[in-house]
């Protein structure tokens, strides 16, 4: 393999989550997408119809594979792949739980949770390194697996992060900076040989 081959990884962020759901810290909870999300996961295939895709890989959750499933559709050669690394960020003690609440009931973390955008450990949770930690790791191995090729990668926003702020050298900590919409494109060229001292390039966001 040549130390410059690369594979196209295309970031796909789930649709949006249903009403009930937002205002809410869910993190890995396995909750549903409103009818938008939906709409939103059908257009994600819609606009990726003409691609060739190699493999698509979903987190598990439902919101994911919905979009995983989808891209699916069109590309019936393809079985359904999940992999866990690429789970949203773990609330731990918070998940499920109303932000008004937490704001409540632990204004001291709340405050840090909204001077740094989220970006903290919440108990008995995971902070951001620990996402990059578990997905720079999968992204290398998924450009490895298809080499030269294209995968598309369903996941979560901090997921989505985590690729963005390792190819702009963006620390985690302030990896919140980079929002990313429900529904959301991007798409990277990842060295395909894990002991290439390259570095991924961002080539396009959005779609």
């Amino acid at each position: 393999m040549s130390r410059t081959t690369t594979t196209r990884l295309i970031l796909v962020r789930h649709g949006e989550v249903d009403a009930r759901w937002r205002g809410t810290l869910y993190g890995r909870l396995d909750v549903e997408l409103s009818e938008r999300g939906l709409a939103q996961s059908r257009r994600i295939a819609e606009v990726l119809k003409d691609r060739a895709i190699d493999a698509v890989v979903s987190s598990g959750l439902a919101r994911a594979e919905a979009a995983a499933a989808a891209l699916r559709r069109d590309r019936p050669h393809l079985e359904r792949i999940d992999d866990e690394r690429f789970l949203e960020l773990d609330r731990g003690d918070w998940a499920g739980r109303p932000i008004e609440e937490i704001r409540r009931d632990d204004p001291e973390r709340y405050e840090e949770w909204v001077s740094r955008r989220g970006a903290v450990r919440a108990p008995g949770g995971e902070d951001p390194e620990d996402v990059a930690r578990r997905t720079v790791p999968a992204f290398a191995d998924w450009a490895g697996r298809a080499a030269g090729g294209t995968v598309a990668i369903c996941a979560h926003l901090w997921v989505v992060r985590s690729a963005l702020a390792h190819a702009l050298a963006v620390p985690m900590a302030r990896s919140s900076q980079l929002g990313w919409p429900p529904g959301g494109l991007c798409e990277l060229d990842w060295p395909a040989d894990p002991t290439s001292e390259a570095v991924p390039a961002v080539v396009q966001l959005g779609a």
